[in-house]
């Protein structure tokens, strides 16, 4: 489909040559755990919350107790709560304030806002990415994700956990590579397709990667298979249906102007993925709108 159509301005597009093959790595799965090791607890931590909100009986004083085993978390849900985006005037000092004040729903989103924060706001050097677009991407990810999940009748905690984490693969493969001798990096204007790209330099593909990291963390296997196929849900061994919604999440993102390198070719809008994510162009249409004012109001009142 032309995403023309869709979006009403062209997000994807560039000729597929190669270049020419750099030194080659091959960074294995124990040192993609063992980076993993090393990442702030917040991802984790943001994981363990969604668990805990669906139990109804959970109280505020374990959602408490739970996001301060991290005070760098703690600090910055804070940070986020006091910010124009949440606050209602008067500013808050403790978790148990902020829950009194937004609700549960929100803090799922402030939290996951931090843990995003915490993880993706830092240079990454191997895919040439900014910390802060960096952070933009993967919350614009998870917005795309719930506004979509909203819209198809999934899970919206677990699609929006999804979208945040979705680039999570690409921080751990930065971490292992910044230790060779000469780093690979990225070259988005050589318009090499990324997954090629990675599997040629790196040894291995930031999804792939991101799989792994999640299976450490005992993620469902759903969630698992989704962030490995988010790039080709149609290749998926089963239908996933948050595979697709990845896809078109991508889509949006790239839209918005706030995709990242080299990626734009995978984010074709197809009637196959809509349906299998269980929307349709309307509500594709819907939820960018949404995301882009969404994300431009959060972008702008966190970076003030």
């Amino acid at each position: 489909m032309n995403l023309q159509r869709v979006f009403a301005e062209p997000i994807l597009g560039g000729n597929q040559s190669k270049r020419p093959q750099t030194m080659a790595y091959n960074i294995s799965n124990l040192e993609l755990k063992a980076a993993a090791q090393k990442l702030p607890p917040s991802p984790q931590i943001f994981a363990k919350l969604n668990k805990l909100l669906k139990d109804r009986n959970t109280s505020s004083k374990s959602i408490v107790n739970l996001v301060n085993t991290d005070p760098s978390l703690t600090a910055k849900v804070l940070k986020i709560s006091n910010s124009m985006a949440f606050s209602s005037g008067t500013a808050v000092d403790s978790l148990e304030q902020a829950i009194s004040r937004i609700g549960f729903a929100e803090l799922f989103k402030v939290v996951g806002l931090a843990a995003a924060s915490n993880v993706f706001a830092r240079r990454n050097y191997t895919y040439g990415i900014d910390g802060w677009h960096f952070w933009e991407n993967s919350v614009t990810s998870g917005l795309a994700m719930e506004a979509l999940a909203k819209a198809s009748g999934i899970d919206e905690k677990e699609a929006y956990t999804l979208g945040l984490l979705r680039t999570m693969g690409k921080t751990i493969v930065d971490a292992c590579s910044q230790k060779f001798i000469v780093p690979p990096k990225f070259k988005a204007s050589d318009e090499t397709p990324l997954l090629e790209w990675e599997q040629e330099n790196l040894g291995v593909t930031n999804p792939e990667a991101a799989a792994i990291v999640l299976e450490a963390w005992h993620f469902p296997e759903v969630a698992i298979e989704a962030l490995r196929y988010q790039y080709a849900p149609e290749q998926a061994p089963t239908k996933n249906p948050h595979a697709y919604l990845l896809a078109l999440s991508g889509a949006i993102t790239e839209n918005l102007g706030k995709g990242a390198p080299g990626e734009k070719s995978y984010w074709t809008i197809t009637q196959k993925r809509m349906k299998e994510a269980g929307v349709d162009i309307n509500a594709l249409r819907a939820a960018n709108r949404e995301v882009k004012e969404r994300i431009e109001t959060l972008s702008g009142q966190l970076a003030a």
